[in-house]
């Protein structure tokens, strides 16, 4: 079985520890999933479905919004993951803002 590295509790998403082929059963911490694609090492799969529009988070903070519903066993990569960088950068800067630096 291969492996997977989810880093905190609220990641929809985790790190493949070897090349993943498509049926590969991953074990990310005790949870099972089946990839439903072939996967680099590094990249990411998918470990519960994330509807088109939602956050995909990694590290239990969001990282990008899906482009398209992505399935339980995906690979998450550019094809699916939209840039939020843009985003992520005005909400930091109005906390930073607000606490007065």
């Amino acid at each position: 079985m291969k492996k997977a590295i989810r880093v905190d509790q609220k990641d929809n998403v985790a790190v493949v520890a070897q090349d993943t082929l498509k049926g590969d059963i991953i074990d990310c911490g005790g949870l099972e999933v089946h990839a439903t694609d072939n996967i680099p090492l590094g990249h990411k799969i998918a470990l519960d479905q994330i509807e088109k529009g939602a956050f995909v988070v990694k590290f239990g903070v969001p990282i990008g919004r899906a482009s398209q519903r992505i399935e339980t066993g995906d690979h998450v990569h550019i094809h699916n993951l939209e840039d939020i960088t843009g985003e992520l950068c005005k909400v930091y800067e109005k906390k930073f803002r607000e606490m007065g630096a």
